[in-house]
Parts: C-alpha cells; sequence; structure tokens
C-alpha cells in the first residue's frame, strides 16, 4: 500500500480524457479531483466536511483509492504498477454522521451548529434575533430516541436561560404523537400558564414521572416565554417572525405572568410556522411571508402539508395566549391556519422540552426506523 498526501491534477493540455482515464505518459501516479462533481485543483481541506465517495473513486490499472480521515491524504492499495491515475470524488459527508463522531467535547446541540451545512436541504437558520436552526419539511429526518419512544427535534434555540441566568443553546424536541387528543389546556377560563393549567400539571406531573430516570437526567429546566397577541391576522402582524417576538415579549392578559421556568412546555406558534419548506407552488419565503392565519388559504397549501409540525388529524395546542382575553389559547388547526380555541375545548396536547446542554448524540441517521441515540 502506497500513501500520498501531495497530488497532482490532471492537466488540460495533455493528451487523456479526464474521466475515462487515458493518458500518453502520466508517470507514476496522477490524482485528478472533483468536489461535488465539480473538478478542482486541490482537494477539500480536511474540516471542509467532504468525504471520499469510494463508490464514484476509481484508479487504473487494478488500483482502489482509500482516504485517510485522521491524516487527511489519500491511500492507494493494489499499486502494481506505474502510469496509474486515480480520478477523485469527493462529496459531502453524511450528516449523521458528523453527528455521530461529535466525541465527548461537544454537545449534541453545538455540533449540529457546527455541521449544519452539511443537511441544508433539512436544517436552516432562521434569521430571528437568536438565529435558531431549525428542522424543516413535511418529513425532515429529525427522529430522536427519547424514553423508548419517538421525538422529534424542532432545532437546536440559542440564548435558552437553564433558570439559573445561564444561556445555553440546546436542542428542543417534541414527541411524535401527542399525549392526549382530547385535552383541556385548562379546566377553567384561565390562559396562564403559570396558575392551575391542566396541561402544565399533567405535563409536569404525571408524564414527567413516567420518563425514566435515565431520560429525565438528559432534560434541563428552562425559561419558557409566555407572551401573547391581540391582532394576528395581516401582514404586518402575522408572520412567523412576529410570532417569536410576541412569545418573547410581555403583552399578556391582565394578571398573567411573562415567564414560567420549568421542563415540558408545548410548542410556539412560531415552531409551527418555520418549519414549513414550502413546496412547487410556493416557496418558503412565501410561506414566511404569509400570515399564518392565513396558511388556510388554498393558494399556501403548501405552505402547512410541508410542515412537519402539522396535524391533519387533530388541532393543536400552543403555549401561546391570546391577549385580548383571558379564554383563549391559540392552536394549529386542522385547517393548516393558527387560531384561537377557548382553553377548556378537548385539542391534542404534545409535550415538548429542551434536552440539556450536556446531551450527546451517538448514533442513529434520524430517520423513524433508525433515529438518533441520546447519551450523557
Amino acid at each position: 500500500m502506497y500513501l500520498y498526501s501531495s497530488f497532482a491534477i490532471y492537466e488540460q493540455n495533455q493528451n487523456f480524457d479526464v474521466i475515462n482515464g487515458t493518458v500518453e505518459d502520466p508517470g507514476d501516479l496522477y490524482f485528478a479531483f472533483y468536489v461535488d462533481d465539480v473538478i478542482s485543483s486541490t482537494m477539500p481541506s480536511k474540516d471542509s466536511g467532504y468525504t471520499l465517495d469510494t463508490e464514484k473513486s476509481s484508479c487504473t490499472n487494478g488500483a482502489t483509492p482509500l482516504l485517510n480521515e485522521d491524516t487527511w491524504s489519500i491511500k492507494v492499495s493494489n499499486l502494481t504498477t506505474t502510469h496509474t491515475k486515480c480520478t477523485l470524488y469527493f462529496t459531502v459527508k453524511p450528516f449523521s454522521e458528523t453527528l455521530a463522531n461529535c466525541g465527548t467535547i461537544n454537545n449534541a446541540a453545538q455540533c449540529f451548529l457546527d455541521n449544519a451545512k452539511q443537511n441544508q436541504t433539512e436544517l436552516v437558520l432562521d434569521s430571528t434575533a437568536d438565529n435558531n436552526l431549525r428542522y424543516i419539511g413535511a418529513n425532515p429526518n429529525n427522529y430522536v430516541r427519547f424514553n423508548d419512544e419517538l421525538w422529534r427535534i424542532i432545532g437546536v434555540f440559542n440564548n435558552i436561560d437553564n433558570g439559573t441566568g445561564t444561556l445555553e443553546s440546546r436542542l428542543k424536541i417534541i414527541r411524535d404523537e401527542p399525549y392526549n387528543t382530547s385535552a383541556n389546556w385548562h379546566v377553567s377560563s384561565s390562559n396562564d400558564w403559570t396558575s392551575s393549567s391542566a396541561l402544565r400539571i399533567e405535563f409536569n406531573g404525571t408524564f414527567l414521572s413516567s420518563i425514566s430516570s435515565s431520560y429525565r437526567n438528559m432534560m434541563g429546566n428552562a425559561v419558557w416565554h409566555l407572551g401573547g397577541a391581540v391582532t394576528y391576522n395581516s401582514s404586518g402582524n402575522g408572520l412567523a417572525r412576529h410570532w417569536y417576538t410576541y412569545e418573547r415579549g410581555t403583552r399578556v392578559y391582565s394578571g398573567n405572568k411573562t415567564e414560567w421556568t420549568g421542563q415540558i412546555a408545548l410548542m410556539y406558534p412560531s415552531d409551527y410556522g418555520f418549519a414549513t419548506s414550502g413546496g412547487s407552488t410556493r416557496s418558503r419565503v412565501e410561506c414566511l411571508s404569509k400570515e399564518l392565519y392565513n396558511w388556510n388559504d388554498t393558494e399556501y397549501a403548501d405552505c402547512y402539508t410541508n410542515d412537519w409540525l402539522y396535524n391533519s388529524k387533530n388541532a393543536e395546542w400552543t403555549l401561546t395566549s391570546y391577549s385580548g382575553s383571558q379564554t383563549y389559547i391559540f392552536t394549529v388547526m386542522t385547517s393548516g391556519k393558527i387560531d384561537t380555541s377557548v382553553v377548556s375545548s378537548f385539542l391534542a396536547a404534545t409535550p415538548t422540552l429542551y434536552l440539556s446542554s450536556q446531551v450527546r448524540i451517538t448514533s442513529g441517521s434520524g430517520t423513524s426506523s433508525d433515529p438518533y441515540i441520546l447519551s450523557l
């Protein structure tokens, strides 16, 4: 086996075909580099996120090219003759592979942020003040095993207060299936989550107790923002980015709290809005330029049908209140729009939580059949 760490690219003025590999006199060993199928004068750098595509890469004379990821050099095995040349194709390393290789230093949230460029079709920055990283699309590969159930990663959220004033980047996850499809948000007429909210008590009591200790250790307190909204039905006040600001604001019904520190709550309207990828009729940009209240418009069906947080079977509670009255909470309707529902209504409730900043992902590809596996 021969190891080469410096290379010569096929010169275009020589008499050979780069792809088919015919050459008059190439010398001992020549390399041609292709990055994303485009010829390059050099191979990608070690930290670029690329790896050697061994299925497409090949050498003449029966030799085989391999990439040593540690030394970032090419090994050529079965090299028995001179006048051998190798065509090397570099592609983006699979996202799941980069997560599993983060090691003990990087937590999962930071690993996602560091490697998001390798999964830009499913992971995008939301361009809010916190610039969170979110999964988008009808069915992205964001499944994770938690409490021996399938949950899904909403994204990486920055500047999350862990309850002590320390701000962290943390993974936010939501159960794949609702915990209850016919739950009251509150049993009386209050939209204050910090009062005797039926869901807050159930989630952080009975449901929390059902989570095994090994997984409870992966959770952590977080400051949940309880800001609400009154106007939300125009492009000037009802876009996903507006909801993100409302949720972190102080506009609530008289006497309601604006924050709650705890472990398990619900998704926000902005979580739902930012999860869309758009489709062939309406792009993601167009969806994010349309008020969530009007996503049920038939011309904008691409917005909710390409949003993995949309539930066609059940209207879903969110954490955000209508601040003009004490009896209404915003919900994701089966029609695809965000609207209000009376707190004593019977709707689907899906637990949502922030993982500890110390959690790592050790294996898995994020599919429902091969979810990400967590560890501490």
